[in-house]
Order: structure tokens, then sequence, then C-alpha cells
């Protein structure tokens, strides 16, 4: 099926200024006005030690009169002053001094973290490797066919201090080598593809894998888990990993990063295409879905038929931007292990805010970062926040469910399952 036509439609202090000006303006008409007379003047709220001030200036000393006046003050009431009122939100300005803009979301980080390239981890991603542990926490996240028409993940992370444990781990494939290069990464697997070694032996990427002399140090198995899906590393081990191994903590000088975004304190990008609130991707096995959330602007992810949780925290998998990639896949000579061209160029969609946007790629060669393009043919600028990255065989359907027909949907599963609720 042409990719084309793979996207379908299942349908605020308070101001209170008084103007001194005006106010001595009318002070004096009503002084003018009766000079002549012995009398107090009530203006508001004014403190009585006010009022007699007022009338030793004017002369009005007399006990009589003194008498008199005071009953007179008591007799007139001033009349009130109407002040429109705004409530106004207090503001407080943030200091970003120490803060940098994020490459991988775009928002702001404190400098240390920002200057230091991400890690990427190979996650499992079959039936039973879920939940995984860690990857609410990533800033970005590539899914991939792998063997036997399941998927695995790649999660790149710009902090690891505070996630009590990552996996669990599988094995590299040589496109995700070239995937984690794009983000000046430090690429962590436990194993390889026999197509992807002599890569990784090279001085092309810099990876911790499990294979290696730093692997019994950096990786452990879990007891509450069986193999092969009981590997996982956490923020010490991938640390003191990367320190034997003698790599650059920092991004390269001339790194730039990935993507373009959006102003961090400005608009949220609005693209304009076809309304996306439930997209739904080809992939035969784990069969993912986003759903959008109105109150957050987020894409929540759901596959093998339920949410897409971080065992660590609960949490559900939720992106700003969802990106998908049409590639051209196919087997090696060994029959089963994919190969798939992640250079050249391809068409794809760009999620957000609601709305899905027909887009194209572009990556001239393997050193390039792959770029993508609105149907204007300018590079495309993500929200702020979190980004999920699909790249798909070109037979994989990418299917999207508008507002009212994925509204209508969710009525009926209410439905549904209030009537069986009742019946039990």
């Amino acid at each position: 099926m042409d990719n084309k036509e793979n996207i379908t439609n299942s349908e605020n202090v308070e101001e209170k200024e008084i103007n001194s000006k005006k106010e001595d303006n009318k002070f004096k008409k009503f002084i003018s006005e009766h000079k002549k007379q012995s009398i107090a003047i009530g203006i508001g709220t004014v403190a009585l030690i006010a009022v007699a001030v007022c009338l030793a200036v004017f002369g009005l000393g007399d006990k009589s009169k003194d008498s008199t006046t005071t009953a007179k003050v008591t007799d007139i009431t001033a009349q009130p002053t109407t002040v429109e009122q705004t409530t106004v939100e207090p503001t407080t300005e943030v200091n970003h001094d120490n803060d940098t803009i994020s490459k991988l979301t775009g928002d702001w980080i404190p400098k240390k973290l920002g200057n230091k390239r991400p890690i990427a981890v190979m996650i499992n991603n079959i039936g039973d490797a879920i939940p995984q542990s860690g990857i609410s926490k990533a800033s970005i996240i590539h899914e991939c066919p792998v063997e036997g028409g399941m998927t695995r993940l790649m999660a790149l992370f710009e902090d690891t201090k505070d996630i009590k444990r990552i996996g669990s781990i599988r094995s590299c494939r040589i496109y995700y080598c070239y995937i984690s290069n794009e983000y000046d990464a430090i690429y962590t697997h436990f194993g390889q593809s026999k197509y992807a070694k002599d890569y990784l032996n090279t001085d092309a990427i810099d990876n911790i894998s499990g294979l290696s002399a730093v692997g019994n140090t950096t990786f452990y198995r879990a007891s509450d888990k069986y193999s092969p899906h009981d590997v996982y590393t956490d923020h010490d081990k991938l640390e003191a990993a990367i320190k034997t191994l003698g790599y650059e903590r920092k991004y390269d000088k001339d790194y730039k990063g990935k993507y373009k975004f959006a102003e961090v304190d400005g608009d949220k990008v609005e693209i304009k295409g076809q309304s996306a609130y439930k997209v739904s991707l080809g992939y035969p096995i784990n069969a993912p879905w986003f759903e959008y959330d109105e109150n957050t602007g987020l894409y929540k992810r759901f596959q093998y038929g339920g949410k897409h949780i971080d065992e660590n925290n609960n949490e559900q998998l939720a992106f700003n931007n969802i990106i998908c990639q049409y590639v051209d896949y196919g087997i090696y000579p060994d029959g089963k292990s994919i190969d798939m061209t992640v250079t050249g160029s391809g068409e794809g969609y760009y999620i957000t805010n609601g709305v899905c946007q027909k887009i194209t790629w572009k990556k001239e060669q393997m050193s390039d970062v792959t770029k993508y393009y609105n149907p204007k043919g300018r590079e495309i600028k993500l929200n702020v926040g979190k980004t999920y990255v699909a790249y798909l065989g070109k037979n994989m359907n990418v299917t999207v469910q508008d507002k009212e027909a994925f509204e209508k949907a969710n009525q009926k599963k209410s439905e549904k399952e209030n009537t069986a609720e009742t019946t039990k």
C-alpha cells in the first residue's frame, strides 16, 4: 500500500491608583466654595488628626466653633469614591542564568546536564519483558522493528541520577547505532547482532556493551525477573563504565542537536493537518497506540492492549511529539536479521496538539542527522517536551482517529463496561 494512503479517518496589587492631583483640585474647590463658613471637612477615611490640622490652617481654633465643628463632622459623610479594582495573579520570574536549553526536549535544564551527552539504552519490548523500568524518565524514545514482528525501544536519557533501575536491556541492531549517533549519545546494550559487531568495534560509536570487559560491573541480573529479560543497570554503574572506557562526557563542540524546537517560554507549535486524537501504529505484535489528552496536551501510550507503564513509578508513558518515519527495510542473508535503511529520504507524519501533518524526511549521509520537513518544505519545529519516534516499514499503516470518532468510541466503550458491571 502506498504510504500516502496509510493514514485513515475512523472517524490578574490591587492597583488602587488615587490621582493626588485630581484630589487636590477637589479639595481647593471645596475650600473656595465654603471659605466663609466654619465647617469640618470629611474626606473618605482621612484620620481625625488630619482634620484638626486643616481646621488650624484656616483659623478655625475657637472652642465654641470647635464644638460646633465636631458636631458637623459627625453629620457630614464623605461620598465614597468608587475605584475599579483589578486582581492580578503575581508572577514569579524564574532565573535561568544557570540553565541551558536541552537538545533533546527544547526545555530549560541545568547547564551541567545540558552539556552532557545523553545515554541511549536498548530496552526490551516483548510481552514477557513488560513492564520496563526507568523509561518514563527518557526524553526521547525510538521504536524500530526487530525479528519476528517484534519491536525494540531505544531510550535516550539526559539524567539517570534518580532512576532506581533501567531495563530490561537487550541487544543492539546496527541501525540503532546510526540513530544513537544522531544524538551524539553513548550507546548502551547487552549483546548485538553479528551484523553490528564490526561497527561496534570501531571508533565510529561510543558504546557500553554487556559482553565487554565492563559488562560485569555495568549490568546485573534482577532476581525478580527471569532470563533473558533480567538485565538491568543504574546511574552509578553507567557513569563508572563511561569513566573506565574514557568516553568524553560533553557534547562534541560541533554538535548542534537534531531537532528545532518552539520557544521554550513561547506559544506552542500549531500545525495544519488532520485531527488526531487516537494514533495507532502498524507494529503487529505489541500493536501500540496513543490517545491525546486535551488537558495535558500529551499523547498517552498504550501497547499489548493496555497502558504502557514504567514499573519504577507506575507512570504511563506520554509524549508531546510523535514522529512516524517510513523507511525501507529488508532481511540480511541469514534470513532473519533486519536491515533498515536510515539514509536517503522518505515520507512520514508529525503529530502534536491533536493534529497529524504529513511530512518528509531527509538524511543524505550516515554522518548527518535526519531532518523533517512540512508540506511547504520548511524544517518542522517540535513542541517543547518529550518525543517518540517510530521507524515503520512501508507496509505498516498509521491509523488516525479524529476527535468525534475518538469520543464516540470512548462512549461506546464506557457503556459496554457499565453494562458488564451491572450484569455481574
